[in-house]
Parts: structure tokens; sequence; C-alpha cells
């Protein structure tokens, strides 16, 4: 497996859903909405401008695979995706994918409420527990 600098303490190694040749695949430590997943890409780039064709190519399918899997999941099923590229504190080109819920979705034992359905998500500084990232990636794995 590649080497996750986004997790130097190796905190969260169930939350990886699937490594692809140029990106690795996580359910994010942050759940701003049920489902949230972070793509990695294994080139020490920060830049989208420093990408390969390939490497575009490859983004796609890694966004395709996993949309498709969230909407196949029926705890989950989201009515859109919002994507954000930042790299303010982690210098290493990654996209946060931010499912959204214009309904409630409950999943392990919890209600999850897209309070800002419609409207730029709330990013939340709040880390979940490795249990409930394992747990959400238990559901995806099988389905990429």
């Amino acid at each position: 497996m590649t080497l996750r600098p986004w997790d130097p303490e190796n905190n969260y190694p169930g939350g990886v859903l699937k490594e692809y040749d140029r990106w690795v695949l996580e359910v994010s430590y942050r759940q701003h909405t049920l489902g949230c997943y972070i793509i990695f890409a294994k080139a020490n780039v920060e830049r989208i401008s420093e990408l390969a064709v390939p490497d575009i190519f490859e983004m796609r399918q890694v966004m395709r695979d996993i949309e498709t899997a969230l909407t196949k999941a029926p705890s989950f099923c989201p009515d859109r995706f919002n994507y954000w590229q930042m790299g303010n504190a982690l210098h290493r080109l990654h996209w946060h994918g931010i499912p959204r819920y214009q309904t409630p979705r409950r999943f392990a034992g919890n209600d999850w409420v897209d309070t800002t359905w419609g409207s730029v998500p709330l990013w939340s500084k709040q880390n979940v527990g490795p249990a409930l990232v394992e747990q959400i990636a238990g559901v995806l794995r099988p389905r990429l």
C-alpha cells in the first residue's frame, strides 16, 4: 500500500476504500455529511495543472466508482455530490467528496441531516472515530 502522508499517525487505516494506480480513495475522518470521502493523489503534486492526462482519466473513474457505490448503498443514496479541492493544510493534491442529502438519512444509529442542503456545505473540523470510518468503509468497499 502507498504511504499515506495525510494520516502520518495511521489513525484511520480502516478508511481506505480502494487504491488505484494514481489515486487512493478513503472515507474522510470528518463526516461533514454522511459518507464524505477524500481522493488523494499518489504523486507528490499540489496543483491540478500538474496532473498528466492519465491521472485525470483515472480520477474520473475514481469519482464514478465512489458515486456509484454511494448511490447503490441504501443508507446513503445521495441526491447530489459536491467536490472541494483546497490544499490549505495538506499540500498534496486531493479532493473532498461531499455527498448531499435533501432529506435525513439513518446510519449507525444516528440521524444524519444535511443542514445546508441547497447551499455551500457546512465544513466540520470535528474528527469522527475510527469505528465510524470503518463502518462506513464496510458498507462502501464491497460496492467498489
